[in-house]
């Protein structure tokens, strides 16, 4: 079926959409707010992928009903949005087998690259990996949520930075300069007063912890590269940041990858955090690397617009190509 298609990659920072020629040349853009209803709630979710969706469709002068497939990543992807809702929200109004549903891995491979077998990683607010075998998930490790996984993400990054900042203020943790960032985060200023045998200080930043979301820790998550990296790096913040990439290496390592093998990494965490902040890997995240092709992707977006077009058959490498090309001048790069 020709026709123009939408993709949409809903993750935990950011919503992406675009909207695409069944050739595979990406027309428009948009992008909004958090799109993960675990995270943010369902209707902040939907609000942010119909504004995404809106705008794509205004910038590439397409009218809603003239779309004939959508695919819409996001983490657990058969969470708690019913495909009517997410119809509704995108403005598509086709055939119900036209909309599919796909998790934030298989987003993220396809975004990597176009071949039919290999791996991904996905290092965001959460942290997953997955093998792909003839274009699907054959094994998925991680991907448990912030309660129960999510080890190395850029929630438990975050988990971990205020956990060491409580217990330096507390008296029963080591001093870290994570503290004065993270009050300054937090417009809470330190001080001599006390209440209930705590300092002032503490009990606002604790106040201000607790009043939001628990995956909002994410937001401390650059703060302990930003301090693992440079010359003297903070010790608790190259714990932290050595300990998560530890955890990142167990995902690798339960997939047991063959030298050789392609590896499609990103994720909000991944690109700014861990390969790009110049904070120190782990021995065991950089042994796990070792050998296999490591190819960076910025986000789901390509992928999922890849997935699109699949909704219609094979994507070859020709047009994976078009569709990485085409976005990538929409998006300025």
């Amino acid at each position: 079926m020709s026709g123009p298609l939408l993709a949409v990659d809903a993750g935990g920072t950011s919503t992406r959409a675009v909207v695409l020629d069944a050739d595979g040349t990406c027309r428009g853009t948009g992008r909004a707010g958090s799109g993960n209803p675990t995270s943010s709630g369902a209707a902040t979710a939907l609000a942010s992928m119909a504004r995404a969706a809106r705008d794509a469709l205004a910038a590439a002068a397409v009218a809603p009903g003239r779309v004939t497939g959508v695919v819409i990543a996001m983490a657990g992807a058969e969470g708690p949005l019913p495909s009517p809702a997410l119809a509704a929200a995108v403005g598509y109004t086709g055939p119900a087998a036209r909309l599919r549903r796909v998790g934030d891995l298989p987003a993220m491979y396809s975004s990597g690259t176009a071949d039919a077998v290999g791996a991904a990683l996905v290092c965001g607010t959460g942290s997953v990996a997955g093998r792909v075998a003839d274009g699907e998930l054959v094994r998925v490790v991680g991907g448990s949520g912030w309660l129960l996984g999510d080890a190395g993400s850029g929630y438990w990054t975050g988990l971990q930075v205020v956990r060491a900042v409580v217990a330096h203020l507390d008296g029963s943790g080591e001093a870290t300069s994570l503290t004065a960032a993270v009050l300054a985060a937090e417009g809470v200023a330190a001080g001599d007063a006390t209440r209930h045998g705590r300092p002032e200080h503490l009990h606002q930043l604790l106040d201000a912890l607790y009043a939001a979301p628990p995956l909002a820790l994410a937001r401390f998550s650059p703060l302990a590269f930003a301090a693992a990296a440079g010359p003297a790096p903070d010790p608790v913040a190259a714990r932290v940041v050595a300990q998560g990439g530890d955890a990142l290496a167990a995902l690798l390592r339960a997939l047991r990858l063959q030298p050789g093998e392609t590896l499609v990494a990103g994720g909000s965490t991944w690109r700014h955090g861990v390969a790009g902040s110049g904070a120190p890997r782990s021995p065991a995240l950089t042994a796990a690397l070792a050998g296999l092709r490591v190819q960076p992707a910025e986000d789901g977006l390509l992928g999922a617009a890849v997935l699109a077009l699949r909704l219609d058959g094979p994507v070859d490498a020709v047009v994976h190509e078009r569709v990485r090309s085409s976005l990538a001048r929409l998006r300025g790069g």
